[in-house]
């Protein structure tokens, strides 16, 4: 890699600059980020079209707005000790607009799956199965989703498991019901 690769991912531009030890990341218009919703999809039964269809659910993730993108790398800050820094805010000659971020080059391994359910679990946060197969975890304490929990977005250095880029945010309600984080009492 040279001193400044640029790398186009699903939601970020991002620049690595090797002299700084950060990396800076520019949003993708129109988008900032990406945030998980619950889809409701009917279920047709092309045999008895006069019965009304079912719905079926499923996580999906939709762009989310500055105030949740903002909101997401607060608390990476404050739950992972992250150091993600608002740099700039972009507009473009269409007038859409981006945030540039900046945040610590991480090193390390990808962490295998045990490792990151053990840091995960020992710090607090609960497992919660979703069939569609995202590594999903909540905490309680502080009301958040963990989504995308994966070794792409958790690196082992030194011993100590760097989660980064992992997705946070607050369920709403619809969430909430869908991963019955709360059980009827």
């Amino acid at each position: 890699m040279s001193d400044k690769d640029l790398i186009v991912c699903s939601e970020h531009m991002v620049d690595f600059f090797s002299g700084s030890g950060r990396v800076r990341k520019i949003t993708k218009p129109p988008g900032f980020g990406l945030i998980p919703f619950v889809n409701s999809l009917p279920v047709l039964d092309l045999r008895n079209p006069d019965v009304a269809s079912q719905c079926r659910q499923s996580i999906e993730f939709r762009a989310a707005t500055p105030a949740e993108y903002l909101q997401r790398w607060l608390d990476a800050n404050e739950i992972f000790s992250d150091d993600v820094r608002l740099e700039s805010v972009i507009e473009w000659a269409d007038g859409q607009v981006s945030f540039g971020i900046s945040q610590p080059q991480y090193h390390g391994e990808p962490a295998a799956a045990r490792e990151i359910d053990h840091y995960f679990m020992a710090s607090g946060w609960t497992p919660i199965f979703d069939s569609s197969g995202h590594s999903i975890f909540f905490n309680y304490a502080w009301q958040l989703l963990a989504i995308d929990v994966e070794s792409r977005n958790c690196y082992i250095n030194g011993g100590l498991l760097l989660p980064f880029d992992v997705l946070l945010c607050r369920p709403d309600e619809a969430l909430e019901q869908y991963f019955r984080l709360y059980p009827d009492i």
